[in-house]
């Protein structure tokens, strides 16, 4: 049986969803003209002013450099912002081993500071490792984990 015909067709109009959000809205020619325009002239304010620093580090004039206000900000012992300080400087102090002995060398897989006590040479490649970083053998020798099969 066929379908009945619809009595309603000279009133009828097809209906669909449309969602216009403030993206589309402002996605229009003329309103993406106006951002990039504004991009690019903010982009060349920025490249004048690094090269206007430049040129006052390069006069010597430190005084000159602090015209944007800002201030070096330090982290207090119990983890506040503090605004006054002094910087450390990187002094590296004398290495211990982790039986305090003499700094000798460093292992050539984690980097770890060893004396002359702590240290183990690799029969295969002939390089310094720690005790962490050593496996014995088949035959009892020491091999790193490098060499390790």
């Amino acid at each position: 049986m066929a379908k009945r015909a619809n009595p309603f067709t000279e009133d009828f109009i097809p209906q669909s969803k449309i969602y216009i959000g403030l993206k589309q809205f402002n996605n229009n020619e003329h309103r993406l003209k106006k951002v990039y325009e504004k991009t690019l002239e903010l982009l060349f304010k920025g490249a004048k002013k690094t090269s206007q620093a430049n040129d006052v580090v390069s006069t010597g004039d430190t005084n000159s450099l602090k015209k944007d206000k800002m201030k070096q900000l330090f982290i207090g012992k119990d983890g506040s912002l503090l605004h006054t300080g002094n910087m450390i400087e990187n002094k590296s102090p004398a290495k211990l081993c982790n039986c305090s002995g003499v700094f000798d060398c460093q292992c050539a897989y984690c980097d770890k500071v060893l004396c002359g006590a702590c240290q183990h040479q690799c029969t295969k490649c002939d390089n310094t490792y720690c005790s962490h970083c050593m496996l014995l053998g088949s035959d009892g020798a020491d091999i790193c984990v490098s060499c390790y099969d």
